[in-house]
């Protein structure tokens, strides 16, 4: 299982899921994207938000359009909801279903978080994090 977190933009909504199926289904490109960009992508909920399931990601994402994505018409480039996905299970999952991502991951060599990644977790967080407290 690959684990990923989505909330909104005002923390009212926050909430886990399974993100295997988005990594089984999507080719290599969208995932090699998704991991120079930190592992972090509306796309991944977006594309798993009306499956039997995951209803409560759903409203998650109509919770977003209809309360705050009116509030980004004056900025565009403002998200009303992100989706991060848990970088090293990616991998780990990928090492075995799909080694052929994992080494073209690899190759781009991007997948080294920076010093501000949500990734550093025992550092931004403190240790109860990386002991499997969820901050949601």
């Amino acid at each position: 299982m690959i684990h990923a977190t989505c909330h909104t933009a005002d923390n009212v909504v926050c909430l886990e899921f399974d993100a295997t199926p988005w990594f089984n289904e999507v080719d290599a490109p969208s995932i090699v994207d998704l991991a120079k960009h930190e592992w972090s992508s509306a796309a991944v909920a977006s594309s798993l938000e009306r499956r039997k399931g995951y209803e409560r990601l759903h409203d998650l994402i109509e919770y977003a359009a209809k309360r705050l994505q009116p509030d980004s018409l004056e900025d565009l480039s403002w998200n009303s909801f992100e989706c991060i996905v848990d970088g090293p299970e990616a991998m780990a999952w990928l090492e075995n279903a799909r080694p052929d991502v994992v080494a073209r991951i690899r190759s781009q060599n991007r997948y080294q978080p920076s010093e501000e990644s949500c990734f550093h977790v025992e550092e931004l967080f403190g240790k109860e994090a990386t002991d499997g407290v969820v901050w949601c």
